[in-house]
């Protein structure tokens, strides 16, 4: 399976826009958990299993399931896998890690402590970099790991999670309605503005664009319209919103180039809720009206694997820190120039983010463009 190649804009804006034309299977695709069971059991017997667990949500509901599941089938536990990252203390979730591995009663995990071997042009992405060119997602370093970790095996991911279990277009609606009065006067003008038409939605969305200040204006202003487009695509009905995740361009050939790096390694990569028959499943069960939030449906579909701490928590770990290292300000600090498209972007501009404290997350892709014209 072949790596995607960007094109210009997308690697100048970090972003690859649009859905493919992929339709949501016709029938029933059955229960949420059942259909996960199914996915899972195709893996657990696998050696290694290893679960991505960082101890958010997503993560420890996708262990909490696959242990329960292991305990029924009778197979081996499969094993949590975590990333410490000490000098990023934005990301530690070591008591919540703690408290979700206490209530499953798992004792045996891995954990693989990061130093900036996880930087956009350190030792790993490097490697990587040199082999194939532009890769996407460029933060693939914490996942490489993780999948060389699982040789021969399985790495499960939660990864898909906050677009499938997370707020849907129609999501303040569903507020409005179920709560029966009681709900913050600031839901109704959300309620307002999920049903204002696509055209209202998209100019909405051209005031509140992602700022990319290293883009040319011209640059600048066709990204954010294709951006707002996205946006203004998103229906009201919330399962077929929920299944626009699985159609969405980014996400598809994001897992596609994953799994395409994890046969190198002989590890099979999943994101296990971003499979299609579990997506469905959920668009499913949501119906048009589906939950009144992220924690409702955690609760709904997770509620009897975890206790109500976990499902309703509200914080979440950032990874800006643990991402961008001095490997990318010492790069920065050199660098001529070269190797971006000056048309499309200011050069400086680029600079100056990646020497500020927290180098913006969409820059990730110029950086290693830039990084591979000069080491070559």
């Amino acid at each position: 399976m072949a790596l995607y190649t960007m094109d210009r804009l997308e690697i100048a804006g970090g972003w690859i826009n649009g859905y493919d034309l992929i339709p949501l299977p016709l029938g029933d695709p059955g229960e949420p958990r059942r259909v996960l069971d199914r996915i899972l059991l195709g893996h657990l017997n696998r050696t290694p299993c290893l679960v991505a667990f960082s101890g958010g949500r997503d993560s420890s509901a996708l262990l909490a399931a696959a242990v329960a599941l292991a305990r029924r089938e009778g197979l081996p536990l499969p094993v949590p896998i975590t990333l410490r990252y000490p000098a990023a203390p934005e990301s530690d979730e070591t008591a919540w890690q703690d408290a979700v591995l206490a209530h499953l009663g798992v004792t045996e995990r891995i954990v693989l402590t990061v130093d900036d071997e996880h930087d956009p042009v350190g030792p790993i992405a490097a490697a990587v970099l040199r082999r194939h060119g532009l890769v996407w997602p460029p933060n693939f370093a914490p996942t490489w790991r993780m999948m060389d970790a699982a040789r021969g095996g399985v790495l499960l991911t939660g990864e898909g999670g906050d677009e499938v279990f997370g707020l849907k277009r129609i999501t303040p609606l569903t507020k409005v309605l179920k709560a029966r009065g009681r709900v913050r006067a600031s839901v109704f003008p959300d309620a307002a503005r999920a049903l204002a038409p696509a055209r209202v939605r998209r100019r909405a969305a051209l005031r509140n664009r992602h700022q990319r200040p290293w883009l040319r204006p011209a640059a600048a202003e066709l990204l954010a319209e294709l951006d707002a487009a996205d946006a203004a695509a998103y229906e009201l009905h919330a399962g077929r919103h929920a299944w626009q995740f699985t159609t969405r361009r980014c996400a598809r050939l994001g897992y596609q180039s994953v799994r395409t790096l994890g046969s190198e390694l002989d590890c099979r990569y999943v994101q296990t809720f971003a499979e299609p028959d579990f997506v469905a499943a959920i668009a499913r069960a949501a119906g048009f009206w589906g939950w009144s939030g992220r924690t409702a449906t955690m609760r709904d579909v997770f509620g009897d694997l975890l206790p109500r701490e976990v499902l309703e928590r509200r914080t979440k770990a950032t990874f800006t820190g643990a991402v961008f290292t001095e490997r990318t300000r010492a790069f920065a600090r050199e660098w001529t120039g070269r190797g971006v498209d000056h048309e499309l972007v200011d050069a400086q501009a680029l600079r100056d983010g990646w020497l500020s404290a927290r180098p913006p997350a969409p820059s990730m892709t110029l950086l290693q463009q830039a990084w591979l014209a000069t080491a070559r």
